[in-house]
């Protein structure tokens, strides 16, 4: 759970104790007054720790499912605590560093990175996050999507889902996942989908010659067998039953003895909560980039550009400023009679600026686009974008979306993947595109904007 909204008014009181103590007469000892404002300081700060203990959480997630895109398996490993656990799906506890790293090898024939004409696609979204009171553990769930497959091979591919139970451990100060467990829902052919396959096609989902650790936690059966995952207890008064009793750390009262320590440590925590809250402003800019590029609405998106952005989409070049912005935006999908352009900016990992004001965000894109009479088409990519804070309001500075794949709804991207897309017709980028690459079925890897969390590599 975020705390901002109840921080506001902490801060607030600090604050005020702040002032009351520097207009108070000389004569009177201060250092009660100050004291209990450095108390709330201290609670203050706490709570914070806990936000940014989300923030943290969410982003290794979403990082393990963008590593997991592209059997980045070295990368996948790193995120784990040396006494880690990995359960996907009916394949048994994989447990230790070392067996977690030989089972997600053996995934891809004994190598990192894709096969050739592989689609691994595994979004992460829907987080419910618990974080013990002291800070150090935590449990979360997630819902996991699948698409995946080898081109020519199937029948256009496999769908996949299931949820996740997961458990974090902090270590030195790092977050780390301890013990991630996939229950999955349905692993299908993307043909004819779930509904119509042989239930015995989940168990092949993650399947290995690598013997696990022990045999599966939980016996169930999948889809269309009913079975909910044991959730985890996500309400706050009890999030200290992670740990046992006693274990909870109260925060410690700040070391200011003076007005001018006290002044200083609210300018530092006022940034810690201006950095915070950047997070959720910077998401909520990219959502709203989103829906406005579903209804078409060139003006609205244009507005959440600064006066010097770029913008770079799908291999089509640069475009630079205001003006430009709203003109691809207005030629990309002109509102039409029975057209539909979805446009789902997804599993967002956020990073802000020491001081505040740039940002940085990697989101995962699913595009539906498609006219009535006319084949549906749909496809992924991601976002690498960098955004600026002018005037106390957050605006895209660079937008850059690269091409996973596109496909014919009817045929599945391991059938008939899209080629690049071209430069509109009769209106030229500024720039080429800056990134020279090739989407699906070729192998390339966004670069990532951020260093692994866990390792720094």
């Amino acid at each position: 759970m975020k705390y901002i909204q109840l921080i506001a008014p902490l801060l607030l009181a600090a604050l005020t104790a702040t002032a009351s103590a520097q207009t108070a007469p000389a004569a009177p000892d201060l250092s009660p007054r100050i004291a209990r404002a450095a108390m709330r300081l201290a609670s203050i700060d706490h709570r914070a720790d806990r936000v940014a203990d989300y923030d943290e959480l969410k982003n290794l997630q979403e990082i393990y499912g963008f590593y997991v895109d592209k059997a980045l398996w070295d990368e996948v490993v790193d995120l784990f605590a040396e006494d880690g656990s990995i359960e996907l799906g009916f394949n048994g506890v994989y447990a230790g560093k070392p067996a977690i790293r030989k089972y997600l090898y053996s995934l891809t024939d004994g190598k990192p990175g894709l096969l050739k004409g592989q689609l691994n696609n595994h979004p992460q979204f829907s987080p419910v996050i618990t974080i013990a009171a002291d800070g150090r553990t935590a449990k979360a769930r997630w819902q996991q999507w699948i698409m995946d497959g080898i081109l020519g091979g199937g029948s256009g591919g496999n769908w996949g889902a299931g949820t996740f139970e997961n458990e974090y451990i902090k270590e030195d100060g790092v977050w780390k996942i301890r013990s991630l467990h996939l229950y999955l829902r349905f692993y299908a052919p993307y043909e004819g989908g779930w509904t119509r396959a042989a239930p015995e096609t989940a168990y092949r989902y993650g399947r290995s010659k690598v013997k696990p650790t022990r045999p599966p936690s939980v016996v169930y059966a999948p889809y269309p067998a009913s079975f909910e995952p044991p959730l985890h207890d996500d309400r706050p008064e009890l999030a200290g039953a992670l740990l046992s009793a006693g274990d909870a750390v109260k925060p410690q009262p700040s070391t200011a003895n003076t007005l001018a320590d006290l002044e200083a440590q609210v300018r530092a925590l006022e940034l810690k909560l201006s950095r915070l809250k950047a997070v959720d402003d910077v998401e909520t800019l990219e959502a709203s980039y989103g829906f406005y590029v579903d209804k078409s609405l060139p003006d609205a998106i244009s507005a959440l550009f600064a006066p010097n952005a770029t913008l770079e989409i799908l291999g089509r070049g640069v475009f630079i400023g205001l003006d430009r912005v709203y003109e691809y935006m207005r030629r990309l999908s002109a509102p039409a009679q029975g057209s539909m352009f979805n446009h789902m900016p997804l599993q967002p990992v956020v990073h802000v600026s020491a001081d505040g004001n740039m940002a940085w965000a990697r989101a995962r894109l699913l595009v539906m686009f498609g006219a009535t009479g006319r084949a549906a088409q749909w496809g992924d990519g991601v976002y690498e974008n960098v955004f600026i804070k002018e005037n106390g309001t957050w605006k895209f500075l660079n937008l850059m979306g690269t091409m996973g794949f596109y496909t014919d709804y009817d045929q599945g991207w391991a059938k008939k993947p899209a080629p690049m897309m071209s430069y509109f017709p009769g209106y030229p980028p500024d720039q080429p595109t800056s990134l020279k690459y090739d989407p699906y079925p070729a192998t390339f890897v966004t670069p990532f904007h951020y260093k692994n969390p866990v390792s720094g590599k």
